[in-house]
């Protein structure tokens, strides 16, 4: 039997696509589902902005963030 899979994205797997896809490219396939969901679910729209808008500050600071979560916040100097 084939298994089918459903067109749409819940919005717990959109949260993770949307980090995911800022991190890697995602498969055509994946990518085109999302456009989907975004197109009618205005709470994942805002979420992908609010992800979006935290990456650009945290780079304008400076700041690196790893894979793990960590991140590299500019702090004082040895001299101070």
């Amino acid at each position: 039997m084939s298994r089918r899979v459903p067109l749409l994205f819940t919005c717990q797997d959109m949260s993770h696509l949307l980090s995911d896809g800022m991190d890697r490219t995602l498969p055509f396939h994946t990518r085109l589902r999302m456009r989907f969901h975004l197109l009618i679910c205005v709470l994942c729209r805002r979420y992908g902005h609010q992800l979006t808008l935290i990456r650009s500050v945290l780079r304008k600071n400076g700041t690196k963030v790893h894979d793990d979560g960590r991140t590299d916040v500019p702090g004082l100097s040895p001299e101070a």
